[in-house]
């Protein structure tokens, strides 16, 4: 939101240029201020003017690609970005601004390989001791991330952390990058760190929120994510891991309300589509739930446990023959998944009731490792309701 000031300032430029309609200075400032404070519209007509008094400027050119770039027209900016590359003669800080910007471009319309070719020239002549500039570190990280080059992502941020040159904002990206690695500790040393110094910064918040989560701690977890959220409504990753906090509260509704935001947002994302899945199944709503585990198969058809929760879907809607080739591929890809562990199960007629599922799913899940110790056990016992109920008054044993 902008603020009284911002739009002020603009108002108060804006009654000068009357004044002085072609003083390039004033109008470099109004179309600025205009931009600081989203007024988009009328910043274009300061921008066309200056345009016509001054068509050869690189300064014009370059204020037309961040007037495009801030409405996020990325095509447009991309083209009027590579135009000025290709005519204008910049200086070095100029080239890099250039190339900061084109990188940026490329990570926004979802290509982050053609980002890191653009901004390699920045990054790889610079040692890990050497001071870089913040924004270019941190375009640097997330266009790793977004590649998906987990491991050169790391050992890049790890290098300069022990240069002491990892800024915070990139320590905040490093922090969520390592914890797609399954590396919490860094994890945590990186979100910690960030959030020191920069309390808003989004991957620390995503990343500590997920750490709170996988430590059963809900209520800090959605701290987090509501200012995560606040910053930005719409981030699917947020949104995922506050479906999953929703989840781990026993609150299944919003849960699933909360993972359905997410998956529209972030609909490429496997795990929120799990997540949604085992929502929608605790809920009873069958056909909903093999919904949403048959669109994490489609999205990636080598990822075991999608094959597993499918198999679920399969053997408790007594499609035996079918149940059977799911797991079939969910064993191949996973030897230990315990989706198509729990569909065995449910073949055997292991869970014919919700004691028999409670018992099933604590001799299967009991052993496994969780993120931060301990076993996905625990995480289980919080989220599916009632789930120590029957061992509470039965006696049942544990192993």
């Amino acid at each position: 939101m902008t603020d009284n000031a911002t739009l002020q300032r603009l108002d108060r430029l804006e009654g000068y240029l009357q004044q002085d309609p072609d003083n390039l200075s004033l109008l470099a400032d109004t179309f600025d201020a205009a931009l600081e404070a989203g007024e988009y519209a009328r910043a274009e007509p300061h921008l066309r003017h200056a345009q016509r008094l001054s068509p050869a400027s690189v300064a014009w050119a370059t204020r037309e690609a961040h007037w495009l770039m801030a409405q996020r027209r990325w095509a447009e900016a991309d083209a009027s970005l590579m135009a000025l590359q290709a005519e204008a003669e910049l200086p070095p800080e100029g080239q890099a601004a250039l190339l900061r910007d084109l990188a940026l471009v490329a990570l926004h319309r979802g290509e982050p390989a053609l980002g890191l070719d653009r901004l390699r020239p920045l990054v790889s002549p610079v040692a890990p001791q050497q001071p870089m500039d913040e924004a270019i570190q941190l375009l640097w990280l997330r266009l790793l991330h977004r590649a998906a080059q987990l491991p050169e992502a790391l050992a890049w941020a790890e290098a300069r952390w022990q240069a002491q040159q990892l800024a915070s904002g990139p320590a905040g990206a490093a922090s969520l990058i390592a914890l797609d690695a399954n590396d919490a500790a860094r994890s945590l040393a990186w979100a910690e760190f960030a959030l020191k110094r920069e309390p808003r910064q989004m991957e620390a918040l995503v990343a500590r929120a997920t750490l709170a989560l996988a430590q059963t701690d809900a209520p800090l977890a959605r701290r987090l994510l509501g200012q995560a959220l606040q910053k930005s409504p719409t981030d699917g990753r947020s949104l995922s891991v506050l479906g999953f906090a929703e989840l781990l509260e026993r609150k299944l509704d919003a849960a699933r309300t909360t993972f359905e935001a997410a998956v529209r947002h972030m609909p490429q994302h496997i795990g929120t589509w799990h997540g949604l899945g085992w929502t929608r199944l605790l809920q009873g709503d069958m056909a909903a739930a093999r919904a949403a585990f048959e669109t994490a198969l489609q999205l990636d058809r080598t990822f075991g446990e999608s094959h597993g929760g499918l198999a679920v879907m399969q053997a408790m809607q007594g499609e035996r023959e079918e149940a059977e080739a799911s797991i079939e591929r969910a064993l191949r890809l996973d030897r230990g998944g315990a989706s198509a562990q729990f569909a065995k199960a449910v073949l055997r007629g292991e869970a014919g009731d919700a004691q028999a599922v409670q018992r099933l799913a604590k001799r299967l899940l009991g052993h496994r490792p969780g993120l931060m110790g301990g076993s996905m056990l625990d995480a289980v016992q919080q989220a599916v309701p009632g789930f120590n109920a029957g061992e509470q008054r039965n006696g049942t044993s544990t192993h």
